[in-house]
């Protein structure tokens, strides 16, 4: 297991990938107190929160609470350089193939899934705490 602090993950990925803590807390949607009170690791990010803050800094919600070694994220991409991979790009085109209210309601149907797949993830973690506090 990686020996640094949550905190300490979260400061130094922000750094390699370039932002500031303002640029970070813009780019995951929380406050700029949310972002120094995680890298001083006074609190953790939980649930959406978490989930934004991992796919800004590129990398899993996993890595960012534990440092798990199995989960060290990648060489980070600059925005520029991400392109969408294959299936990015045919989801794309298939969303747009449809008519504007289809469009809606897959925004909305995608929404719920990964609502759930969210309240499922935070279950997980927290049997995960409770068991490495045992």
């Amino acid at each position: 297991m990686n020996e640094m602090t949550l905190g300490q993950r979260i400061r130094q990925r922000r750094k390699q990938i370039g932002l500031s803590q303002n640029e970070l807390s813009k780019a995951a949607g929380v406050s700029d107190s949310s972002i120094s009170l995680w890298e001083s690791d006074n609190t953790a990010p939980r649930g959406e929160n978490l989930h934004k803050l991992a796919t800004v800094l590129q990398c899993s919600p996993t890595w960012i609470l534990f440092g798990d070694d199995d989960k060290i994220p990648d060489e980070p991409q600059s925005s520029a350089v991400q392109q969408l991979n294959e299936d990015e790009q045919e989801l794309l085109q298939l969303y747009r193939a449809l008519p504007e209210s289809e469009q809606k309601a897959q925004k909305s149907n995608m929404r719920a899934r990964v609502k759930n797949f969210n309240r499922l993830f935070n279950e997980l973690l927290e049997a995960r705490k409770r068991n490495s506090q045992q």
